[in-house]
């Protein structure tokens, strides 16, 4: 796709953290930049969206599910905080995003984003806007615009000037760009294009009105197999459309149950979770075609020609016949990784056929959504960006029936969102505003080096164990002023904070054991401040002999590698070398015994884990990656009594509980 607003905003994302505010006309492609953004990006990301069929859409989770909000008014002084409910999962996910995708933004109040970025930042020990993570808002708001009772205003009104998102209180304060999309893929008729672009920007002419009413026809009856559908502004309307030409279809109806597992949320649900259908029926396909074929789209419009017990036989005006059978929607959730990456796990799933009844649908459920045929009544409208987001969902004016003519007090416009895009230009990028805020990126990440509130708040359990309890440390960052270091100055930092570092890391690895006993609240924090240590020491040390830039940074900070390795790579002192050179001397020996070769007991990789971790047990030696409860079986005895020999040695006879 050869367009140079996608490439700026690409980059902006890619090489930047600042916050991106991506917007468009419908149809310049915002749906899929935000698909290749989540195929593409190395970024630690998270997507949300502001209700549950925009995130099941958009491959996410709702904003209120991810930050556990409520749905009431949320108002910036409350001191009941959310964050503070947060399990340690919760916080370790929020502590390691890097990009924070809200799609549908258009639809979501100032109060919630506002929330978001106090969140962030108390999580994040993090002064930035949105504790650092970047933000890229997807949305126009020429369409939907957030839901608001009045009761709910009077509560917000006394802070925000708007009940749209830019009115938050950071985005007040945080610089920001705006991308705007202006290339239409949806509509190829410059006619039209102009029209909707005129609707859009609150400047609709007599002129344009009257082209646009010439597609009103009295009385307009689609005949069977054209594909039309009825987009309406109320779900009442709707319903009693499509009730009424399924149940004047002869024959009987056959249903289709969805098969709902784990946590799939109702107002996620993508489709009828009970879908009766009758040959004949006008049906419209909820779900993209994942094969190579492609043979159907979201919104793509067909006939019921057949029905089968578990498939629906459809025939599309461009003369295909496809056997539909049940999809699966996924409802996803995230959970921290390896190497704190964030993984995408599925909570629950909905299986149907991607089918609904389609005489009709509202405006609402239609956004996102490409018609080929359409009949639009908006004489009903009643909110702001209704008739624009019905009109935009066609492909030409050609395929457009209006059941009512379109006057000027059909196509609702709020001012302020026109102020506010007139005053958002004066935020557009250029690739020389790019350069200045790759440099905001690098002294950012310069600063995430030298940043150790992480080890403060990780150590705070166990500063009785060394002297001044890491205090120089956080003196001496605390006192770094990174926007006039030299390449050479940030050198000699990165090998400052690495020694002493290596130092805390090598005492703290073997004192813990005896301080931590069977507890496992602390060993788990002494896993996690372990943890800490050995990924922090391999940056440092990464950037002791080289010139710091975003690059490297982020090559090397994605580097994979397990605790364990990180920890043989990062100790100068490897107090447990001599363990796992027991270990591999034991492997070689059993191997000859039993004429098998060495790396089928046990792999160099697994000999170190269990040298780092040193297990005090069969059952947590089982849990080592590589042993499992077979080996644990033929060799478990032997390797808990090499390890148990080795602790004695080193506590000087006494033997101590494991660390981890």
């Amino acid at each position: 796709m050869d367009n140079p607003s996608i490439s700026l905003a690409q980059a902006y994302v890619d090489y930047t953290n600042t916050l991106v505010f991506l917007t468009g006309k419908a149809g310049t492609g915002k749906t899929t930049f935000l698909r290749k953004i989540r195929q593409s990006s190395t970024k630690k990301m998270v997507i949300v969206a502001p209700t549950g069929v925009a995130a099941i859409n958009a491959g996410g989770m709702t904003i209120h599910s991810l930050f556990q909000l409520p749905f009431g008014p949320l108002l910036p002084e409350q001191t009941d905080r959310p964050e503070t409910k947060y399990n340690a999962e919760k916080r370790e996910l929020l502590r390691s995003l890097e990009l924070l995708i809200i799609d549908e933004i258009s639809m979501v109040r100032p109060d919630v984003l506002d929330q978001v970025d106090l969140i962030l930042r108390n999580i994040r020990g993090n002064k930035h806007a949105f504790g650092g993570v970047q933000l890229l808002l997807i949305g126009d708001l020429a369409q939907l615009s957030p839901i608001i009772r009045e009761e709910e205003w009077s509560l917000l009104r006394p802070y925000y000037s708007t009940p749209y998102f830019f009115s938050s209180l950071v985005l007040q304060q945080t610089d920001y760009v705006r991308v705007e999309l202006d290339k239409v893929y949806r509509q190829s008729d410059p006619t039209f294009v102009g029209i909707l672009n005129a609707m859009r920007d609150q400047q609709l002419t007599e002129q344009d009105l009257t082209r646009l009413n010439t597609r009103f026809i009295r009385g307009f009856m689609a005949d069977v197999g054209e594909g039309y559908i009825t987009l309406t502004t109320h779900n009442r309307i709707a319903q009693s459309i499509n009730a009424g030409h399924l149940e004047a279809l002869p024959g009987a109806e056959t249903v289709y149950k969805a098969t709902i597992r784990g946590e799939f949320p109702a107002d996620a649900y993508p489709t009828e979770t009970t879908l009766s259908l009758k040959v004949g029926a006008q049906v419209m396909f909820v779900k993209n075609d994942n094969s190579p074929e492609k043979r159907y789209y979201n919104g793509k419009i067909g006939r019921v020609i057949d029905l089968e017990p578990a498939a629906v036989l459809v025939a599309t005006p461009d003369g295909l016949e496809i056997r539909v059978e049940a999809l699966e929607w996924t409802n996803v959730k995230y959970e921290l990784g390896g190497d704190d990456g964030i993984n995408e796990n599925n909570a629950g799933s909905f299986a149907q056929i991607p089918l609904k009844p389609a005489w009709a649908i509202t405006i609402h459920k239609s956004q996102g959504l490409t018609f080929d045929k359409a009949v639009i009544d908006v004489s009903e409208a009643f909110t702001h960006g209704q008739a624009y987001v019905a009109l935009s969902r066609c492909r030409s004016l050609e395929g457009l029936v209006l059941s009512n003519p379109v006057s000027a007090r059909n196509v609702i416009a709020d001012p302020v969102v026109n102020r506010f895009n007139l005053e958002a230009k004066n935020r557009e990028p250029n690739f020389d505003t790019l350069e200045k805020h790759k440099e905001a990126y690098r002294l950012f990440l310069l600063s995430e080096l030298f940043n150790f509130s992480g080890l403060k708040e990780t150590l705070s359990k166990f500063k009785a164990l060394l002297p001044g309890g890491g205090d120089e440390i956080f003196n001496v960052a605390d006192k770094m002023k990174l926007s006039q270091y030299t390449d050479e100055r940030i050198q000699k930092a990165a090998i400052f904070f690495s020694d002493k570092l290596e130092t805390m890391l090598a005492g703290l690895y073997v004192s813990l054991s005896g301080y931590v006993g069977t507890s496992k609240e602390l060993a788990a924090q002494a896993d996690k401040l372990m943890h800490w240590l050995v990924n922090r020491l391999w940056l440092l040390k990464a950037f002791s002999d080289q010139t710091f830039t975003t690059d490297d940074y982020l090559r090397i900070s994605l580097q994979k590698q397990t605790p364990e390795q990180s920890l043989l790579k990062a100790l100068n002192a490897k107090p447990n070398e001599a363990l796992y050179e027991r270990l591999i001397e034991w492997r070689e020996t059993t191997a000859q015994t039993e004429g098998v070769l060495a790396s089928m007991l046990f792999s160099e990789q697994t000999l170190a884990a269990i040298a780092a971790r040193l297990p005090a047990t069969l059952k947590t030696l089982s849990g080592v990656k590589g042993v499992g409860p077979e080996k644990v079986t033929r060799y478990g005895a032997k390797l808990i009594t090499l390890i148990r020999a080795y602790q004695q040695e080193l506590s000087g006879g006494d033997d101590q509980a494991s660390l981890f």
